[in-house]
């Protein structure tokens, strides 16, 4: 049996069913449809108070026009001005007759044109990627999972299992590399010009190199900018571990450190604003603040006192 699609008159009845109170497997039997034809029909069609054969039967036959013609100025000021109360496209598209994707495009026309509308998205430079597509860019390699990563590091017992962050600048143009020790919280911190993981795994290499003989493990998130891993494992002699998407909690000391430099760098910042001394004066305060969880010494005592002066010194 051909598909056919729905009548006006079986709108009618789907409507009127729905008012009576019938479940939608019920209208399904009623009108001899598959309970899945009927789901989707109130779903795409449904008006915003509900479920109108009318309405319905506007919204389908435009659906299904095999030559659509121009949207129409009207559905445009609709559009605009329900993105002046910051809705998103895909709100938008549920109440105006445009679908998602061609909200989108008339935005990013607009913006080339020089237009503002773009403003008005909570993601301004990043496009929603559709539900179940896969991300192919700068996928990171042969990584290590911090489940594989030994028991031992989660004691804090010894030097040199470490934690990577990076720190975005204005616009995501700029970055500071951030890595700190585990057991003692000592940070080491560089600026660097972009994000891109070359500059990155050249920042990671200059700052570890003068202490890799003591330095045992470290763990990253899922950055791109940690592509590179692999090379700079090698370089540095170190096991090097990725924590699991969304899971900042498993990174805690380095998360931690991060909102203690934010009180110096904050949130949104022109890294360029900041000169490598200011950063490296940012290090030495923070490497010796009290930390409670040292018993209130400063991570640079305690390196000193557990490890002696000479790691001290070559760091």
């Amino acid at each position: 049996m051909n598909y056919t699609h729905l009548t006006q008159e079986e709108r009618y009845q789907i409507s009127t069913l729905l008012r009576e109170g019938f479940s939608k497997r019920y209208i399904a039997w009623r009108l001899n449809r598959s309970p899945s034809t009927i789901s989707r029909e109130i779903a795409r069609n449904r008006a915003r108070n509900g479920y109108f054969a009318q309405h319905a039967n506007k919204l389908a036959r435009r659906r299904h026009c095999p030559n659509p013609k121009t949207i129409p100025y009207d559905t445009w000021v609709q559009v605009i001005a329900y993105l002046d109360l910051q809705w998103s496209p895909e709100q938008i598209a549920s109440h105006v007759s445009v679908s998602l994707h061609s909200i989108y495009r008339f935005i990013q026309q607009d913006k080339s044109r020089g237009g503002v509308l773009f403003r008005n998205l909570r993601f301004r430079n990043q496009r929603k990627r559709k539900y179940g597509s896969v991300e192919t860019r700068g996928q990171l390699t042969n990584r290590k999972s911090i489940h594989d990563r030994p028991a031992e590091i989660e004691q804090r017992s010894r030097f040199g299992d470490l934690e990577i962050d990076t720190i975005v600048g204005k616009n995501h143009q700029q970055s500071l590399v951030s890595i700190v020790d585990r057991k003692t919280g000592y940070l080491w911190l560089k600026k660097c010009s972009t994000r891109k993981a070359e500059e990155v795994c050249q920042a990671t290499i200059r700052l570890l190199e003068p202490i890799k003989a003591h330095l045992k493990t470290i763990t990253a998130d899922n950055g791109k900018e940690f592509s590179l891993h692999e090379y700079a494992a090698q370089e540095l002699d170190i096991d090097w571990y990725f924590a699991d998407p969304y899971s900042a909690w498993q990174r805690g000391t380095n998360e931690n450190t991060n909102g203690l430099i934010r009180q110096y760098i904050r949130k949104g910042s022109d890294l360029n604003d900041y000169t490598d001394a200011y950063i490296a004066e940012i290090t030495q305060r923070l490497n010796h603040r009290p930390r409670k969880r040292l018993g209130f010494k400063s991570p640079s005592q305690v390196l000193w006192q557990q490890h002696g002066v000479a790691l001290q010194m070559l760091i």
